[in-house]
C-alpha cells in the first residue's frame, strides 16, 4: 500500500506540480506561422514540459510587443535582431530561420514589373520606396545604404501596393510566398517580383524579458540539442514552409544585390557560421 501511495505522489507531481512545467505567453495566433511552429519544436527538443497560452493584447507594432514582454504580459517575442533591441530584451542567439530573413524578395503592383526590369544594381533600386513594418529594424538597414524607406502598418502595405502603390515590400524568401497565396484572391494586383534578390546579413531571434533566464536557457538547450543531433537542419530545410518557398523562390536566376547591415551587435556578428545558411 505505502509503495502504492508513493508511485502515486511522484505521478501527481511530476504532471500537476508547476515546478516540472512552464507557462509561455504568446500573443501570436496567425496561422502558417513558422516561428510559433518552430519555437514549439525547440521547446519540445528542450526536454522541459511547458504549456503555452495565447493572451488577446492588442497589438499594432513591434514596439507594442516589446513592452508587453517588458511588462510580463506576454513572455517571448521573435523579431529582426537589432543592436538596440539587444539592450532592451534578452536574445537568444541562434538564427531561427539561418539567416534566410536577410534574403529579400520585393511584393510589388503588378503594373510596374516593367520598371522594376530596369533594376540591376543598388544605385537603380534607389529610384524605387521601400514600404516596412512599423517599428521594422529592416528599415534602418535599407536606408544606411541610400534606400528610401517608409512606414505603415504591415496589414495596411498589401492593400496601398494593390490599389496601386509603386513601392515594393521587401520580404524574407521565406515568408514572401506564403503572404502572397493568402491574399492574391482578394488582392489580384499584387505579384511577387521577379528578378530581384537583396541580400544582406540579418537574423530573426527570440527574444525574452531579462529576468526570464529560465525561459532563455529552454530555448538555447532546444536549439543545442536539435543541432547536436542534426534534427533541427532537417525539421528547417524539410518544413513545407520554407521547403516549398526555396522551391519557388529561383535565388540563382535573380539578380543579388548586397548590402552592409551595421547595426547587428558583435556578439550576433560572432554566430557561429553553422548557424546561418551557407549558399
Amino acid at each position: 500500500m505505502k509503495i502504492k501511495l508513493i508511485i502515486f505522489w511522484l505521478f501527481f507531481f511530476t504532471v500537476i506540480d508547476p515546478a516540472w512545467a512552464i507557462n509561455i505567453k504568446i500573443n501570436d495566433s496567425r496561422k502558417n506561422n513558422f516561428f510559433m511552429e518552430s519555437l514549439k519544436w525547440i521547446l519540445k527538443k528542450s526536454g522541459r514540459e511547458y504549456k503555452i497560452i495565447t493572451t488577446k493584447h492588442p497589438v499594432s507594432s513591434q514596439k507594442r510587443k516589446i513592452v508587453l514582454v517588458k511588462n510580463g504580459e506576454i513572455d517571448i517575442i521573435y523579431a529582426g535582431t537589432s543592436i538596440e533591441l539587444e539592450k532592451e530584451l534578452l536574445p537568444i542567439r541562434f538564427p531561427v530561420t539561418r539567416g534566410f530573413n536577410g534574403r529579400r524578395i520585393f511584393i510589388i503592383n503588378k503594373n510596374y514589373q516593367v520598371d522594376y526590369n530596369m533594376v540591376n544594381n543598388l544605385n537603380a533600386l534607389k529610384n524605387h520606396t521601400g514600404v516596412q513594418g512599423l517599428g521594422w529594424g529592416n528599415k534602418q538597414i535599407l536606408e544606411y545604404s541610400g534606400l528610401k524607406q517608409v512606414e505603415k502598418v504591415y496589414d495596411d502595405i498589401f492593400r496601398s501596393i494593390n490599389a496601386g502603390n509603386h513601392s515594393y515590400f521587401p520580404r524574407a524568401v521565406t515568408e514572401v510566398f506564403s503572404e502572397y497565396n493568402n491574399r492574391k484572391a482578394k488582392m489580384p494586383n499584387l505579384v511577387i517580383e521577379k528578378k530581384i534578390l537583396l541580400v544582406y546579413k540579418y537574423a530573426v531571434l527570440y527574444f525574452v524579458n531579462p529576468s526570464n533566464t529560465e525561459l532563455a536557457e529552454m530555448i538555447k538547450t532546444g536549439f543545442i540539442n536539435g543541432y547536436k543531433d542534426g534534427s533541427y537542419i532537417r525539421f528547417f530545410y524539410n518544413h513545407p514552409y520554407i521547403k516549398s518557398s526555396l522551391k519557388h523562390a529561383n535565388l540563382k536566376k535573380r539578380i543579388k544585390i548586397e548590402i552592409d547591415n551595421p547595426f547587428l551587435s558583435s556578439e550576433t556578428n560572432a554566430i557561429p557560421k553553422k548557424y546561418w545558411h551557407q549558399n
